[in-house]
């Protein structure tokens, strides 16, 4: 939500220093079944349309092989998923934060 409408809001740098360890826990999350979704077809679309694409020290970055492809719905929850990581304090674990949203 945008600070003039009475919300806060957090910047997140869209590079893959700040990517990969989110790509990196999404990865994880799913492949182990703690990470699952209500069966979106959107979202599913996008995450199947990502590709991880490494930089010259091994950070991953989200693209998609063809321009006609769509990832946004996936590198949003990378980029909530790198905020859930970024502000955990070892209380709450990534599904508590996806579940109880905060909106300012």
């Amino acid at each position: 939500m945008a600070p003039d409408r009475g919300g806060e809001y957090a910047r997140v740098p869209r590079d893959a220093q700040n990517f990969s360890p989110a790509i990196l826990e999404l990865d994880a999350a799913m492949r182990s079944g703690r990470l699952r979704h209500d069966g979106n077809p959107v979202l599913e679309w996008c995450v199947g349309n990502v590709v991880g694409k490494p930089d010259r020290r091994g950070n991953l970055y989200p693209t998609k092989q063809r321009p006609e492809q769509k990832i946004d719905a996936a590198v949003a929850l990378m980029m909530a998923i790198g905020r859930a990581m970024a502000a955990d304090d070892g209380q709450a674990d990534l599904m508590e934060f996806l579940r109880n949203p905060v909106f300012g």
